[in-house]
Formats: C-alpha cells, sequence, structure tokens
C-alpha cells in the first residue's frame, strides 16, 4: 500500500511540473477514421493503422509519415499535448491545402489520439478562397518500445 502512496505521489510530482521524457519511441496501433469533403461509402469506414512515434525535444514525430508531426508538446494533467499546423502546395490544383493538428497520449493508459482536419485553399501558402477538406482521426494505444510508458 505504501508503494502506491510514493506512486501517487512522484506521478503527482512529476505531472506538477509538466517534464515530458526526453526520447521515447512508441509502437501505436487502433483505428483510423477519413472522413471527406463529400463522403463515400469507404471514407466513411473505419480502417486499422499500426505505426511507430517518437517523443523528443517536444516533437511527436510519426516515423511512417512526415506529414503527421506535431510539436510544442506539454505535459499537462497525466497527458501529453501536442499541437501542429501545416502549409503544403496541392498535388490536385494550383492552390495549397493547409493543416492543423492535435495528438494526446494519456500517460498511465497509453490512449493515443490524432486529430487533423485539412483546408484547400486556391492560392498558394494558404491563400484564396477556402474549400473543406477532410478530418483525420486516429484512436488508438501506443506501447512503449524497450523503456517503460513515461
Amino acid at each position: 500500500m505504501w508503494r502506491i502512496a510514493i506512486l501517487v505521489c512522484f506521478w503527482t510530482v512529476n505531472a506538477a511540473a509538466g517534464e515530458l521524457p526526453k526520447n521515447l519511441l512508441l509502437k501505436c496501433e487502433g483505428k483510423l477514421t477519413v472522413i471527406l469533403t463529400k463522403p463515400t461509402i469507404d471514407s466513411l469506414s473505419p480502417k486499422t493503422f499500426s505505426t511507430t512515434l517518437s517523443l523528443r525535444n517536444g516533437e511527436l514525430a510519426d516515423n511512417g509519415s512526415a506529414f503527421l508531426n506535431t510539436g510544442n508538446c506539454e505535459l499537462k494533467n497525466g497527458i501529453v499535448i501536442c499541437t501542429g499546423q501545416a502549409v503544403y502546395p496541392s498535388t490536385i490544383d494550383a492552390g495549397s491545402e493547409s493543416r492543423v493538428m492535435k495528438s494526446y497520449i494519456n500517460q498511465e493508459t497509453g490512449e493515443y489520439n490524432f486529430f487533423m482536419e485539412t483546408t484547400h485553399h486556391s492560392g498558394r501558402n494558404a491563400t484564396g478562397s477556402k474549400s473543406e477538406g477532410m478530418k483525420y482521426v486516429r484512436n488508438g494505444l501506443c506501447r512503449t518500445i524497450g523503456k517503460p510508458i513515461f
């Protein structure tokens, strides 16, 4: 029983300090849902995902895609919260696509949530008229590769 009390005290102090792990490698798996502007049956059907994430120096990087990285990571109430924004040239026209992303990892359970919303712009660098893009959602669990999770 005293061990639990010590762990709770340590956890509270660590969470209050808002300290992130300096170098953490995670294997994450779960459900992926993509919602397109003009939904198709296939776009609404959840799929699975499996990826490796690395948390280093306040950035959560997806080793499977450089387009899904988030930064500005903080530890708040036992949850690692990361955000990101990016603009990419469009692959379908002369416009661009802006992305807003948020990642959450529960320190205690390893629960992982990633949200991305895209907006299409008629001009380069997120300029010009806007139209809806897609919503990309991952829900799953992460486990450390090698070391304890936090």
